[in-house]
């Protein structure tokens, strides 16, 4: 007949034996996180990082190094523009070039912190799937305008007339989106292919992100597969800074 309390030893002795190896090998129930690689930071002044107040109306921030240069581009009205885009999203402008002999994948990703409203972060949005949102809500207005008109006719004109502009208005951001946006999948840039550029949209929806002051900090980061390279900057860079934009020829 087993002893009650030598029962007891033994359950304890067990339990005790598979918390040491759960101590000494944590993999064994939780992967290990995976780390980002390296950051490398644009700072003022540093070899390789330069500042430009283009007559384009944008502020540049390039850096260099090694084989690659970054330039990140900001409309100096981007805080004014983007209350007025759809969905409210914050655009920037980002464009690469490799001078490497072999091959060179970006972007891994891209994110930006908005430092001043709680360190928001938000990963870029991606294009195909904005568009599919977009043209999704085209067809919601059209069934809700129909409705409204079937509802009352002497709206029609009204209500169809603003339907109109929605809809010329959603066809150009989709025709931005599919052009003139970064591929939300890595391009390969090799000697033949070397450059590649477009914009990057951030949502601001986000309940911790409030109306934008009068001057906002950021921080872009532009990922790749062996660095992170971080832009902090700020619209405007510095207090009651204004551009003179050159007038179209």
């Amino acid at each position: 007949m087993v002893r009650l309390d030598s029962l007891w030893a033994r359950l304890a002795f067990g339990l005790g034996t598979i918390l040491f190896y759960a101590i000494l090998s944590p993999t064994l129930g939780h992967a290990a996180p995976k780390k980002d690689p390296p950051s490398v930071r644009w700072t003022a002044g540093a070899l390789g990082c330069t500042f430009e107040r283009r007559d384009d109306g944008k502020y540049a921030w390039t850096m260099t190094e090694r084989d690659r240069t970054v330039t990140l581009l900001m409309d100096s009205q981007e805080l004014a523009k983007s209350g007025h885009r759809f969905y409210r999203l914050f655009g920037a402008y980002i464009s690469v070039t490799y001078m490497g002999q072999d091959k060179f994948e970006f972007p891994a990703g891209a994110r930006i912190d908005f430092v001043r409203h709680h360190d928001v972060v938000e990963g870029y949005e991606d294009p195909g799937q904005l568009a599919n949102k977009l043209q999704n809500d085209v067809d919601t207005k059209v069934f809700e305008t129909e409705r409204q008109i079937k509802k009352n006719p002497k709206i029609a004109e009204e209500k169809t007339a603003l339907l109109r502009q929605y809809q010329k208005e959603a066809a150009e951001f989709i025709e931005f989106l599919s052009t003139q946006t970064l591929p939300s999948d890595a391009v390969i840039l090799n000697p033949g292919n070397p450059e590649t550029h477009g914009w990057v949209l951030f949502k601001t929806s986000n309940k911790w992100i409030g109306p934008w002051k009068e001057r906002e900090d950021f921080i872009l980061s532009v990922g790749m597969k062996d660095q992170i390279w971080q832009f902090p900057f700020s619209l405007p860079p510095t207090e009651g800074d204004l551009i003179l934009r050159k007038p179209p020829e």
